[in-house]
C-alpha cells in the first residue's frame, strides 16, 4: 500500500506529538534520577559544565559591552555602542533638546 504526502506527513505529525507527550510524562522521572545522583556523589556545577562560573562572570561584568565599537561621539569626546541598556546621559540630553543622534554617528571606514 502506497501512501501519498500528505498521508505521510499526517502520521508524523501525530508521531511527533506521541512522542512529546512521551517526553513530558518521563522529564520529571528523569530529573528525579538526576537530582538523587547529583546529591548521592555531591557532583558541583562546576563538575558539570567546568568553566561557567567564569562565563557569567565575565557577562555579567560586561566585558563584552566594551567589545563593541562605538558608533557614536559626544561633543566632549564620550562614545557609545548604541547597545541595549540605558542610554549615556549625554545621549539622553542630545535627545531631550530634539537634536537627531545621526548627527554624532561616527563614520566607519568602509
Amino acid at each position: 500500500m502506497e501512501n501519498n504526502y500528505l498521508e505521510l506527513k499526517q502520521k508524523v505529525e501525530a508521531m511527533q506529538s506521541d512522542l512529546e507527550r512521551a517526553r513530558l510524562l518521563e522529564v520529571p522521572k528523569v530529573v528525579a534520577s538526576i537530582k538523587k545522583q547529583i546529591e548521592e556523589y555531591k557532583i558541583a556545577p562546576d563538575d558539570l559544565y567546568p568553566g561557567l562560573r567564569s562565563q557569567l562572570a565575565a557577562s555579567r561584568s560586561g566585558r563584552s559591552k566594551r567589545d563593541r565599537p562605538a558608533k557614536y561621539r559626544s561633543p566632549t569626546g564620550e562614545t557609545w555602542s548604541g547597545g541595549p541598556g540605558r542610554k549615556p546621559m549625554w545621549v539622553r540630553e542630545i535627545e531631550a533638546k530634539g537634536e537627531d543622534l545621526e548627527k554624532y554617528r561616527i563614520e566607519m571606514p568602509q
